[in-house]
Order: structure tokens, then C-alpha cells, then sequence
């Protein structure tokens, strides 16, 4: 009897066993990549769905101690085990041991994007600083942005990861200190530009070229922001974060490209139509449909103007409801602030000071009127009339505020005046002349050198008349060394700068500017003190003082 329960009991657990075999085949089938296309089991098609890679165990060191935690499912020990590794090799400058760690990490976390991000700005920024010679830093960002492709690799449908290819191609490679060196290596680096061809952009395009015919690392950076918009627009995740900020980075590419054309020196018609471009793309911008945080609902940078016309509107229907009772209202309110305050307003805007500026922004805030008080301060035959104008008025100046805050965020209005002014012969005339005169002066030939700057001056000045709100630092940073040559040229005579010096504005700009700046410590030769190479060391730490 009891050899045959135990006989019976032992079939049961056979069967049973042989009976699981089939849902977990259904469950953990892989798929195939054979002719017929089979998908797998369960998991393999929620992975597909789901946009999820398997662990690449088999590109793992197979007699190493992570493999042997990853096989017996201690994943998250062994990840921890080599990001202590990578650390340790950084500190002991150990570079290759670096890189083939963190390949190994991402092996284990292919669908960890921030080990992509934050491991590709390791290598291009904190590792490459450690290299003297330009062309090793090079490789360093080269192998960075080549991390973060192959991370797109595994996290296709993140918009964010693929922008941050272009950021690093643009930023780090147009925006360092060996700038002209990376922009130069890149556009002869064939071997990774067929990299970035593998992952799916056109390198071959006229839309990447430069004005040498080959790749341009700003306008290769703008196809990757294009090609993360399509990723955006197509995948399940969309926008994560601001959509504002995720957009503009399409045209600030092209704006920059134009930018380091003419300190490059071509101050021709390759600049100009670079700057055309640029500000169509930023027309584009314009018409994009952004969601805003402000509103919660999306807008458009070129509605500002629309907006603030139906407000205007409404407020003169809600007017003609009762004529007196705006005006009415802010008497009031006029009668209610102090008497600095009132005598403040009263007080012409050219002579004010900062005082009293602050007086009036604080009076301005207490006269402000919404349009729902008005509203009910109305005769009772119009009053409901008027509120519903009010509801109305107070949606539009909530758009108008929106749109314009939106502007503001990214220097919209600026950089829209500022490719348009580049556009213009004026002004690569007078970017030739600075040139011309900045020759000159390293040349010693100082009386030559002062008739092309003073030539140059006036011509921007002709060119800040028409357009005032070029007179910011962004603007300045160009003129700014030129400005100083000059100074120092006037010095040479005996001479100041005349307190009628056309550029006086941008000179104060940058005055404000490196008075909240510490000291430099490397300057440059000069005519008048040629063996001049480095200046003093600042002696107070200013990182200490924010």
C-alpha cells in the first residue's frame, strides 16, 4: 500500500511538472529573428511592446564576478559592484579600464537612461579636461557622444536621450574652449560621421554641410533635435518635461552655426544666408503649438500680438458699458498710495532713478484694475453684460502673459531682431571693417588701425539706431575685444575714450558685466606689452560668495 501511494504520488508530481512546461514555453518563448518573424512568448512581446532590450549577458567578461552575480539573478549587487569599479578607475586615471566598466553596466541596464546620460558626460566632459593635448579631449567627447548614440539604440522611443546627442554635438564641440579645433576635427572625422549615419541621420545632406561641403558639428546637432522631435511626435512617452525648452533647441543650433561662421571669419554671404535660415527656423518656432505650463493648455509664440488685440477690444466694449467707471476706480486707487509713490508716477521716466523705479513698480502693482472689478462696479443694467466681457478679457490677458513669458524664457524677440540685423550688408560691412581694424592693430600700424575702427563705429552706431535692443552683452561679446583693442590703441596717444564714444552702452554693458565676474587669470599679448602672458591669480575665491 504504501509503495503504491508513493508510485501514485510521483506520477502526480510528473504531470504536474509536464503540465507547467507549457504555460511557461507560452510565457518565455523568445522571439526569432528568422524569415517568419516569430514574436515569442508573452514577455518577449510585452519587452517589444514596451520598448524594453534584454540584458546582453553574452557581451559580458563570461568568467568575471558580475557574470556570476547577473546569472543568479543578484543584477542590481553586480551593477553596484562595477559602478564602484568605474569610480575607482576614474580616481586611479585608469581611462580604459573606465569605459570598458561602464559598457558593462550598460550591458546590465540597457533601459537605465540616466547611466547613459550621466556616464556620457563623464567621459566628454570630466575625463576629457584630463588630456592636454586638444586632439585626446577630442576623442574622449567623440567617445561620449557615441555612448549616448548607442543608448538610443535601447531607448528608441525617449526623446530626450536623442536630443542629448545633438546637445553634446553642438555644445561641447561648438561651445569649448578648443572650439575651432573640435569644429575642425569633427568636420574631417569621416569615420564618425559614417557612426552617426548607422544610427539613422543623413550625413551625406546638404542640411549638415558647412561652407566647406563637409559635416557641421551645429548642423549636425539640428538634425539630431529634428530627429528627436520625430521621436517625440511618434513614440508613447511625447515630451517629457518643457516643451518650450525641448524645441528651442532646433533653431539655436542654426543661430550658432551662423554665429561661429563669422568668427571664423566669413563675413560674406555664407553668414547671411546662415543668419536667413536661422531666423526661419525660428519663425517655425513660432508657429508650434506648445503646451504651457502657465495655462495648462497649448499656445504659440507668434499669438502674443493677437491675444493682446482681443484684450484691447474687450476692454473698450467693457468701457462703452460705463464710460467713467475704469477711470473712476483708479482714482481711487491713485488716491490710495503713498505720496512718494504718487509722486513717483507723476515723475518723468528720464528722471528717475533706481528709487524711484522701484516706487513705481510697486504702484503700478496696486493700480492694476482686473477686469471682473470693473465688472461689477457697472450699472446693474449691464453688469452681467459686463462680466461676461470680463471672463473673456481676463482668458486673453492670461494667454497674452503666457505667451509673453514664454518669449521672454528664451530671448525669442531678441534673436529674432538679431538674424535679421545680421542679414543686413551694414552690418557684414561693419563686422569686415572691425576685422580689418583688429589686423591692423596686432600688425602695430596703430594710425591705420584707428581710422577702420572709428569707420566701424559708426557704422554700428547707424546699425544700434535701427535697432536698440541689439545693445545687450550677447550682442557685445563680439565687439567687446575689438572695443578694448581700441582703448588701448587711444592709450598709445595719450588719449581716453570720448565721453561721446558712439559704443559707450555696450562698453558699460560689459563693464556691469565683468565687475560680477572674477578676474582672468591668462591674458594676451599686446602691442604695448608684448611679453605679457599671464595675469594675477584672483585672490578671493568667488565660487565661495554665492
Amino acid at each position: 500500500m504504501n509503495l503504491e501511494t508513493s508510485f501514485k504520488r510521483k506520477v502526480s508530481y510528473i504531470s504536474g511538472i509536464v503540465l507547467l512546461l507549457f504555460p511557461l514555453f507560452y510565457l518565455g518563448q523568445p522571439a526569432t529573428s528568422d524569415s517568419e518573424g516569430g514574436r515569442g512568448g508573452k514577455l518577449a512581446q510585452l519587452r517589444s511592446e514596451n520598448y524594453l532590450a534584454q540584458s546582453n549577458l553574452g557581451e559580458i567578461d563570461p568568467v568575471s564576478s558580475t557574470m556570476q552575480l547577473a546569472t543568479f539573478g543578484l543584477r542590481p549587487i553586480a551593477v553596484i559592484v562595477l559602478w564602484e569599479k568605474a569610480t575607482r578607475f576614474q580616481k586611479m586615471e585608469d581611462y580604459d579600464n573606465v569605459t570598458a566598466t561602464v559598457n558593462q553596466i550598460s550591458k546590465l541596464q540597457p533601459n537605465f537612461v540616466s547611466i547613459w546620460k550621466f556616464q556620457a558626460h563623464n567621459l566628454a566632459y570630466n575625463i576629457s579636461v584630463d588630456f592636454d593635448n586638444y586632439r585626446h579631449r577630442y576623442q574622449w567627447v567623440r567617445r561620449g557622444i557615441d555612448f549616448l548614440m548607442e543608448g538610443t539604440k535601447y531607448n528608441s522611443q525617449d526623446a530626450k536621450l536623442v536630443q542629448e546627442v545633438g546637445a553634446y554635438t553642438g555644445s561641447k564641440i561648438g561651445g569649448s574652449d578648443e572650439k575651432r579645433q573640435f569644429r575642425r576635427l569633427f568636420s574631417a572625422d569621416d569615420p564618425f560621421h559614417q557612426r552617426m549615419e548607422d544610427y539613422g541621420l543623413e550625413m551625406d545632406s546638404q542640411l549638415v554641410a558647412g561652407v566647406d561641403g563637409k559635416p557641421d558639428n551645429w548642423k549636425v546637432a539640428n538634425r539630431w533635435y529634428q530627429k528627436s522631435e520625430d521621436v517625440a511626435r511618434f513614440s508613447d512617452l511625447g515630451i517629457r518635461g518643457d516643451w518650450l525648452r525641448f524645441y528651442e533647441r532646433k533653431p539655436q543650433a542654426l543661430i550658432y552655426y551662423a554665429i561661429a561662421l563669422e568668427d571664423e571669419g566669413y563675413l560674406d554671404t555664407n553668414a547671411q544666408q546662415a543668419f536667413a535660415v536661422a531666423h526661419s527656423s525660428l519663425e517655425e518656432l513660432g508657429s508650434l503649438d506648445i503646451l504651457s505650463s502657465f495655462t495648462g493648455t497649448t499656445l504659440r509664440l507668434n499669438q502674443g500680438a493677437e491675444f493682446q488685440r482681443k484684450l484691447d477690444e474687450l476692454r473698450q466694449e467693457i468701457n462703452a458699458l460705463g464710460p467713467d467707471v475704469r477711470e473712476t476706480l483708479r482714482k481711487e486707487r491713485f488716491a490710495s498710495l503713498s505720496k512718494p509713490q504718487q509722486d513717483a508716477l507723476n515723475l518723468a521716466p528720464e528722471l528717475r532713478t533706481n528709487y524711484h523705479n522701484g516706487l513705481v513698480q510697486d504702484a503700478n502693482k496696486q493700480l492694476f484694475i482686473p477686469e471682473t472689478e470693473v465688472a461689477e462696479a457697472m450699472p446693474e443694467s449691464v453688469k452681467e453684460q459686463a462680466l461676461l466681457l470680463a471672463a473673456e478679457a481676463e482668458e486673453m490677458a492670461i494667454k497674452a502673459d503666457a505667451v509673453n513669458y514664454m518669449r521672454s524664457m528664451i530671448n525669442y524677440d531678441y534673436w529674432l531682431k538679431r538674424c535679421e540685423m545680421e542679414q543686413l550688408e551694414l552690418a557684414i560691412t561693419a563686422r569686415k571693417t572691425t576685422a580689418k581694424a583688429d589686423e591692423l592693430f596686432v600688425q602695430a600700424r596703430l594710425q591705420p588701425a584707428r581710422l577702420e575702427y572709428e569707420k566701424a563705429w559708426e557704422m554700428w552706431t547707424d546699425i544700434f539706431e535701427d535697432y536698440p535692443s541689439m545693445i545687450t552683452k550677447d550682442t557685445g561679446q563680439n565687439l567687446m575685444p575689438s572695443i578694448a583693442n581700441y582703448v588701448e590703441l587711444l592709450g598709445q596717444f595719450d588719449e581716453e575714450v570720448p565721453e561721446d564714444f558712439a559704443l559707450r552702452s555696450i562698453v558699460e554693458l560689459a563693464e556691469t558685466e565683468l565687475a560680477a565676474t572674477p578676474e582672468a587669470n591668462i591674458q594676451f599679448p599686446s602691442p604695448s606689452n608684448p611679453n605679457r602672458i599671464k595675469g594675477e591669480v584672483p585672490k578671493n575665491d568667488y565660487l565661495q560668495n554665492n
